[in-house]
């Protein structure tokens, strides 16, 4: 008897201890679910839309070819030149920065571009952009050239030797995009530079935190920080933009600040440092960067935007508005409505001026510089943002 009713106790604690069990494991799948769904969000929020829109699993559909060329690598529809050519209109998952047909583009107004300009305008000129492989052949002018790509110093990109015949790729240790590393040639590979970016991209909502690899570094542009603007600029005003992480001062070869600067000078390294450019003292021997305007706040430049001939463009309608096609960087990465109000909100960057693919104007430029006559403003004619009394 006595044996009997330990039995019966066991068991009714067995019983306890598995529905206990139970509702443990079954509170912890429902955790870690939430945590997921949490994390794919995070992860995913700009890889949306169907699978479809970038694989195939046999590049085949109705007896007709999906992809002239493929199948790609990874079941993917194309590379990246042909994933990413096509016409912005608002509700495309896939940004596009190359078009087969001039795309809209007014300076201070309405586009169709998105904030790295488009690679068609280079098909038109080698002078209006990056001469990209597989877009547009090797500029001329600069095919085997001792310095290329022009001004390059490789202390900025780990040390490496850039080929005088090596053309510009889209990622990689030749390119802007994806992972760089000296003597690694398997980087020399757009697609292995990139490869997993996608699927794990963390859409940056703080402009000062660390990128840890591709997928977490500012449009997969490695080691970069700032904050990535929804639509990548396709609608544009002072409230909704990119928010460019810049340092003052020129920044350190091999030592990465993360700053959007510091990107450009991993290609154009004399343009930026001190060294060879003269670029961070009075006379100024080349248009400054990594400057802060709030030092010559006093200046014309306190002027900013300059409302006279900016006012209505993109939402500028006051003195120190942030004017979206002529960007300044701030220490923060920020998106800032106004700039020109502290210390470091108001960096001069590269881009500024240029525009990172391709744009209808000469050496990139946001703007057509013939247009700008000193003595007589015009709208068309970005420098007058910061030079308001010429």
């Amino acid at each position: 008897m006595v044996i009997l009713n330990i039995r019966k106790v066991l068991k009714k604690e067995v019983k306890k201890m598995v529905g206990r069990k139970f509702i443990y494991l079954f509170l912890c799948s429902l955790i870690f679910m939430f945590l997921g769904l949490f994390i794919n969000v995070k992860i995913g929020k700009a890889l949306s839309g169907p699978c479809s829109d970038c694989h195939t699993m046999h590049n085949s559909q109705n007896g007709q070819t999906v992809v002239s060329g493929g199948p790609y690598r990874a079941l993917t529809t194309g590379d990246c030149v042909i994933c990413h050519t096509g016409t912005n209109n608002g509700t495309n998952n896939i940004p596009y920065v190359n078009s087969e047909s001039a795309p809209t583009y007014n300076f201070g107004g309405e586009r169709n571009t998105l904030a790295g300009g488009n690679f068609y305008w280079v098909t038109q000129d080698d002078t209006y952009g990056h001469n990209v492989e597989g877009i547009v052949d090797f500029d001329p002018n600069f095919l085997g050239a001792t310095s290329y790509p022009p001004g390059y110093l490789a202390d900025y990109r780990d040390g490496m030797t850039w080929p005088s015949d090596q053309p510009v790729t889209c990622a990689g240790n030749y390119g802007c995009h994806g992972k760089f590393e000296s003597g690694n040639t398997t980087l020399n590979d757009p697609f292995a530079a990139i490869s997993g970016a996608h699927h794990k991209n963390v859409t940056r909502d703080d402009g000062t935190a660390d990128p840890t690899d591709v997928y977490d570094s500012y449009r997969f542009l490695y080691g970069i920080k700032g904050i990535e603007d929804s639509d990548r600029e396709y609608t544009l005003s002072k409230d909704d933009h990119n928010g460019y992480y810049a340092e003052e001062g020129p920044p350190t070869p091999g030592s990465n600040s993360g700053s959007i600067n510091y990107l450009c000078a991993e290609c154009h390294g004399q343009f930026h440092n001190g060294t060879y450019s003269s670029n961070y003292q009075s006379p100024w021997l080349r248009h400054p960067t990594d400057y802060d305007m709030n030092n010559v706040k006093s200046k014309e430049y306190g002027d900013y935007p300059n409302i006279d001939i900016f006012s209505g463009k993109l939402g500028v309608s006051a003195q120190y508005d942030y004017f979206a096609d002529v960007p300044v960087g701030n220490t923060q990465g920020a998106v800032l409505s106004q700039v020109l109000k502290n210390s470091g909100d108001a960096i001069v960057l590269c881009i500024s001026c240029h525009r990172a693919h391709a744009t209808p104007n000469a050496d990139i430029l946001r703007w057509d510089y013939s247009t700008c006559q000193a003595g007589d403003q015009t709208a068309d004619c970005g420098c007058f943002a910061c030079h308001t009394s010429k």
